[in-house]
Order: structure tokens, then sequence, then C-alpha cells
């Protein structure tokens, strides 16, 4: 019977752990400066809604790549209260001081965190639709919140463009629909997200993982 020394065991685990990292997936970091986060929410008044956007949305997706697609690792996206704009200055100050303004008079970031998600399918000139569940965080208070999100990898596939569309209470955060002059809105909220970015970090590790 062949014997294992000490010194063999060693040199063969070293070799395993080396082959695993080597063929560990790649971690890549895909950042988003310029997305575009808008809203849309109806009022009392059948003929009247109001809409507004912000053209300032950042993100910062983890992610990695095997064979049946795309891994998200982690998710995270926010925007400035303070630069959704609803096209009337007035409406903006009454939007901020009822929805996004704590009791302390500060205005926090929209915020949104999420941890793994798998997209099957997605590949360069093809679209996914994944299915993303995390923490939504308005005026400081985080909420679990889902949406789908249609994913698609771009030119020779460093590129990246995802658009979705969800619906947010006010309710759920404690947040009285706003009325003004008689016209109150929706407790219903619909939102639209559209990010593209681009990868811009590489890390290789031995579970895809920092």
């Amino acid at each position: 019977m062949t014997q294992i020394t000490f010194r063999s065991f060693i040199i063969g685990l070293g070799v395993a752990v080396a082959s695993a990292s080597a063929q560990a997936p790649k971690s890549q970091l895909v950042a988003v400066d310029n997305g575009v986060a808008s809203f849309h929410v109806r009022t009392n008044i059948p003929a009247l809604e109001v809409s507004g956007k912000s053209a300032s949305l950042q993100a910062r997706v983890r992610m990695h790549r095997d064979a049946d697609g795309v891994k998200l690792e982690r998710i995270e996206a926010w925007v400035s209260a303070t630069t959704l704009k609803t096209g009337m200055s007035l409406r903006d100050e009454h939007m901020r001081k009822r929805i996004f303004t704590t009791s302390g008079g500060e205005v926090p970031d929209l915020r949104f965190e999420s941890g793994e998600v798998n997209c099957p399918g997605v590949a360069p000139g093809r679209e996914a639709t994944c299915a993303v569940t995390g923490t939504l965080a308005i005026r400081g208070a985080s909420r679990a919140f889902s949406i789908p999100l249609k994913v698609r990898q771009e030119g020779s596939g460093t590129a990246f463009r995802a658009v979705g569309d969800g619906v947010v209470k006010l309710s759920d955060y404690g947040i009285e629909q706003p009325s003004q002059l008689g016209v109150k809105t929706s407790n219903e909220v619909s939102i639209h997200l559209d990010l593209s970015g681009k990868e811009a970090d590489l890390v290789a590790t031995a579970s895809g993982r920092r």
C-alpha cells in the first residue's frame, strides 16, 4: 500500500487550491454613474397625474458570469432625493418636504440594496429578465422591495443595460399621501429605472467574492 507522507499531502492540497482558484468565476464591478430614475403617480382627479425623474442615479453591481448566464452578487443603487424634478419648482419643494424629509430635517438618499440574484440567459446581444429582491430605503426607512430587471449584455460583453418597473406604496414607509389645493396623490407610486454601465474592475477569487 502506498503511504501518503505529510509533505505529499501538503503539496497535493496546494495543487488543489491553485486549481480551484484558476477555475473560479471572476467577479466584475459594473459602475453606473448617470442612470435615470423616474416616477409616475395618479391623483384623485382622473385627468391629472404627476411625473418626475432624476438623471443622477448611481449604482455599483458586483457580478460574475458562469455557463448559465450572469450572477449578480451584490447591487447597491442610490439617488439624491433633491435631484428628483417634476417640472414645477413649487411642487418639487412640496414633494421633498412631505415625502423625503425626516422629522430631523434631513433629506437622505433613496437607496436600494440587494444580495445574490441569478440572471440566466444573459449573453452578448441577448436580454434576460432577472427577479431582483432587496431593500429600498426612503426617508431613512428600509422596506422589502422587488423589481424585475431586463438585463442586456451589449457590445463586446463589458457593457450592460438594465431597465425595470416597480411599485412603491407610500403607506409602507409611514408617508401620508400628499395633497394640495384639493389634489391628492395615490398611495401607489410607479417607478422606472434605466441603467447603463461598464465593467470597472476585475477581481479573481477562489469563491467569486472579496
